[in-house]
């Protein structure tokens, strides 16, 4: 949500919009999701403009009009919380729709309609004083300003542009970015300033990955610019006929790469090594053939045509790429300016991007960015690392798999059988090979388990799944289909009913409702039952699932609790008591069977998401894979059931379709006592007396937390090891892992009353994250719970931020070989804090610690009549914070003497911009008229000049003193 306040030109408010739909009807009603509105905000542009449509009422109408006057004030609120002043530059009024289209710009009509002339200046200016120069009585000063003593010499011969596009060209010709800020007093602007930037925005390690922020990057790349030298022209000087060229000019690249040759072609050999036409097997380093390009600039000296070439030359002197961008959803902390991280691993692409434009829309609270300089980063990811993700991507998403069960006599499947009658064994497998079991015992090897006897061992092992866990298939006996009756895990003897369930854990559970339940012996038999006493519940309670048949939708009609016979209903409910209720109204109850007919028809289920309805279909038969006496309409005589679910309304008749289960088994008869050798599972803090071997406990502490798992061997009791590929937990509690790796995982620590050092009263807490290749840490004072410290340390660096209040104060960044350290300063009680930043690399600190450097000593005039002479530093002034300060003293009878010394500094600034230029060094000897000394510095060395000691209008003076000492300053 967001609100407008309109004044006139005297600050008086007119109205109010808002685009909260629920703001009282005295407020206008507004909205920026057209397709030019919104907040937009540009690098280049510098200005910040917003555009939005208000919606009216026929009353409304004359007040909407008053608000939006071309030359009217809007204030508002920016999304990060600053202060915005614009005026409306332009309207469209439209009373019959009820909207009005307004175009509003923070730079003010003072900058955008007042216009300047052409201008030369005289000398060397700063930028502050050819933005007050030209900005004049607009209203703005200067604000923050980052390079306040660098000079320029600048000029322009157009005499009609706007004076917000000539101060954009200073800042161009600065190579800074300028943005407009503005103080706010209630509905009064009492502060306008013009903010001068290194660079606007920062990096905040915000990360576009494609298929999550991005919807794709697309990479386009071409040659059609490219060259390797450049021959240019610039513009023409005063007094002279002809335009400027480089013929002449002389200038040395500190970095060794670029020559210019004395026609005046500036030449890049380094490219000349790849794209050179002589290029071969034969000759792998042509020196000959460059591209070469001429080019015009406006440039009416030497040294500022130079730098024109050379910035052009180093963007032509390779392919150009370019990035379009697609992005899905912006992050609400991006900011004009800002550099954010495009990722797309499917493509290996990682680039750095400037948000060099940027809308955002207050209605829907979102953001729209135009990216620029781009540049290819390194990429983060391991190749082992993708290599797997690249495995793990081609891993089938789903598998389909059907159980299979049979019935045997023994472990080796001797008489095997489909149906469980007289069976001792029972093997069970999953299988997406079909959903018919197969007859072939040799499938069922290492599958079988004994199903007869009191004790019951654990689970069946199951096949391990794609991700490396076991599962493990359960099994459970009772006197009813809803396992609460005379519910067991150790045998099957005189069990009606078999329940299974398949999970990842090894031990079998003693909840029957875990089990699905089906009828495996018939109704008949002489102690059918009464089955083998279950094991308890873990609440003591045991629930029962209950089923009956009917004619009806209510149950009323032919109610039955164990024939279903051509009953068309099943009912069913669970509850805690083991007889079967008589009373329908408390079951469920569900058509199984339709009218009898030659197609069946599926039972509709709900609509899903997609809208499509899906159907329950029902079949029966008298074999496993319903291949016998198959039938969708008639259950009579029939023991087994069929079901399936699909979109189809039509019943299929193919057997293969259904998953089916014996519903109605043969007579049962009396059981037989279980085995007494089969291992049984205890749990307790101390061992059972009388154990055998294959036993299994686990051991716990008085507590009864579980501290081990053992098994005996017939002797003593030995520790087994738990693989942890099968442990499914939500949460671990008190753990302590030793030796281990995790992999994909989130790691969250949580802290509290932490006592930074040197502090004794004061505590913070406060949360630890590690995930996806970063550790953030973010910390909150207990006092007030106020923002204190936000710690981030990721793939590319550093980031460190303390709040006071919530107020960001202090910042250092280290990423990508720089540190960036910021600050909020306060220069009186009085005034407004301002952010300062500032960055060092490994150059800023190599010229930092040479600062006192000793790197030249001797005695040299630095030229007489007979020669030039030079001196060479032991760095070149590119390593040097400021410069090469020159020490002199005088010199009598051919030695320097150790007094009278004067000392005259030569500027990094100075020699990067003029390499080889002359520099008058001006000295006042003690006593004595002034002299002059002319050197010619480059990066490497200073060249003298005959004149030195004496001549050309320079006094003799000039040859007393010598120099004796060149320090880094």
């Amino acid at each position: 949500m967001a609100d407008f306040y309109f004044t006139d030109r005297k600050y008086n408010q007119l109205g109010i919009a808002s685009t909260d739909e629920l703001a009282s009807s005295s407020v206008i009603a507004i909205d920026d999701i057209g397709g030019q509105e919104g907040d937009y905000q540009s690098v280049d542009g510098g200005y910040r403009s917003y555009s939005a449509t208000l919606h009216f009422s026929p009353d409304q109408s004359a007040q909407v009009k008053k608000m939006t006057k071309p030359g009217n004030f809007i204030l508002y609120k920016g999304r990060a919380g600053e202060s915005v002043w614009t005026t409306i530059l332009s309207r469209e009024h439209d009373p019959l729709n009820g909207t009005n289209t307004f175009v509003a710009e923070d730079a003010s009509i003072d900058l955008i309609n007042g216009t300047v002339g052409a201008y030369a200046a005289s000398s060397a200016m700063t930028i502050s004083q050819y933005i007050e120069l030209f900005a004049g009585d607009s209203g703005f000063v200067i604000g923050y300003n980052e390079i306040p003593d660098l000079t320029r010499t600048l000029k322009w011969d157009s005499d009609d542009s706007s004076i917000l596009t000539r101060i954009l060209s200073v800042a161009t010709q600065f190579g800074v970015e300028l943005s407009f800020r503005f103080e706010v007093r209630g509905l009064s602007v009492i502060g306008k300033y013009i903010d001068i930037r290194k660079h606007i925005g920062g990096n905040k390690g915000i990360y576009l990955r494609v298929d999550t922020d991005l919807n794709k990057v697309v990479t386009t790349s071409d040659i059609a610019d490219l060259c390797t030298a450049i021959a240019g022209t610039g513009g023409t000087p005063e007094g002279s006929n002809d335009p400027i060229t480089l013929k002449g000019y002389r200038w040395t690249d500190p970095n060794g790469r670029y020559v210019l040759g004395g026609d005046g072609v500036l030449r890049d050999p380094v490219a000349l090594r790849t794209w050179s036409r002589l290029l071969s097997n034969a000759n792998t380093n042509p020196v000959d053939a460059h591209i070469t390009r001429n080019k015009t600039y406006e440039a009416t000296t030497q040294a500022t045509l130079l730098q024109s070439v050379l910035s052009d030359l180093e963007k032509f002197n390779h392919p150009a790429v370019n990035y379009e961008v697609d992005i899905a959803k912006l992050p609400d902390n991006v900011s004009i300016g800002d550099t954010v991280y495009l990722v797309d691993e499917d493509e290996q692409l990682f680039l750095s991007a400037r948000v060099l434009e940027l809308t955002y829309s207050y209605s829907n609270e979102s953001g729209t960015a135009t990216l620029g300089d781009y540049l290819i980063q390194a990429s983060q990811v391991d190749p082992a690392y993708r290599e797997l993700a690249d495995q793990i991507k081609n891993i089938p998403k789903t598998v389909q798999y059907y159980p299979w069960i049979r019935y045997a006599d023994d472990d080796q499947g001797t008489n095997m059988s489909a149906f469980p009658a007289n069976k001792k064994y029972m093997a069970f497998r999953y299988s997406n090979k079909s959903s018919v079991p197969s007859d072939n015992p040799a499938d069922y090897a290492g599958k079988w388990a004994l199903i007869q006897g009191k004790d019951g061992a654990d689970s069946v092992p199951g096949a391990k799944g794609a991700d490396g866990r076991t599962s493990y298939f359960h099994t459970a006996w009772a006197d009813d289909v809803s396992g609460q009756s005379g519910f067991t895990v150790s045998g099957g003897d005189g069990k009606k009913y078999i329940g299974t369930y398949s999970d990842f854990t090894l031990a079998d559970s003693t909840n029957p409702a875990d089990y699905n339940w089906a009828l495996f012996k018939g109704a008949d038999g002489a102690d059918g039952k009464d089955g083998v006493p279950g094991k308890a519940g873990t609440d003591g309670k045991t629930s029962y699932f209950h089923i009956a048949y009917a004619d009806s939708s209510d149950g009323k009609t032919n109610f039955s609790l164990d024939t279903p016979g051509s009953r068309k209903y099943i009912g069913s409910y669970t509850d805690f008591t083991q007889e079967d209720s008589t009373n329908p109204a408390l079951y469920s109850w569900q058509l199984v069977q339709g009218p009898k007919g030659d197609t069946g028809v599926g039972i509709p289920g709900p609509k899903g998401a997609d809208g499509k309805t899906s159907y329950f279909h029902t079949a029966y038969a008298n074999s496993i894979d319903g291949s016998q006496d198959f039938s969708t309409t008639d259950g009579n005589g029939r023991s087994y059931f069929g079901q399936y679910v699909d979109l189809t309304q039509a019943d299929s008749t193919d057997p293969t379709k259904y998953s089916w289960a014996l519903f109605k088994g043969t007579d049962g008869r009396d059981g037989k006592d279980g085995s007494n050798n089969v291992p049984v599972i205890t749990v307790g803090a101390a061992y059972p007396s009388g154990p055998k071997k294959g036993d299994m406990h686990w051991l716990t502490d008085s507590s009864g937390v579980v501290t081990g798992y053992y098994t005996y061997d017939g002797s003593a009791w030995n520790p087994y090891k738990i693989d942890a590929k099968i442990l499914s937990a939500e949460t671990f509690n008190g753990m302590t892992f030793n030796g281990v790796t995790f992999t994909g995982s989130k790691f969250i620590s949580s802290f509290k009353g932490i006592k930074p050092d040197g502090t004794a009263d004061f505590s913070v807490h406060g949360t630890t994250t590690i995930a996806d290749g970063s550790i953030v840490t973010d910390t909150y004072s207990d006092t007030d719970n106020t923002h204190i410290t936000h710690v981030v340390m990721d793939q590319f660096g550093f980031l460190s931020n303390i709040y006071n209040k919530g107020a960001l104060m202090a910042s250092t960044q280290m990423s990508l070989g720089m540190l960036t350290l910021g600050s909020s300063y306060q220069d009186y009680a009085n005034t407004k804090p301002y952010w300062v930043t500032s960055s060092l690399d490994a150059l800023a600190i190599t010229r930092l610690n040479n600062v006192g450097t000793l790197l030249w000593q001797g005695a040299s005039l630095m030229g007489w009549s007979g020669a030039d002479q030079e001196a060479t530093p032991s760095k070149p002034i590119s390593d040097c914070l400021n410069g090469w300060l020159l020490v002199w003293s005088e010199y009598k009878n051919g030695v320097a003497q150790d007094y009278d010394y004067i000392v005259t500094p030569i500027y990094r600034s100075y020699v990067q911009a003029h390499p080889g230029k002359q520099v008058t060094l001006q000295m006042v000897a003690y006593g004595a008229a002034s002299f002059n000394k002319k050197v010619y510095p480059t990066n490497q060395k200073i060249f003298g000049d005959r004149n030195n000691s004496g001549g050309a209008g320079n006094p003799s003076i000039a040859g007393n003193y010598a120099l004796v000492n060149i320090f880094a300053f």
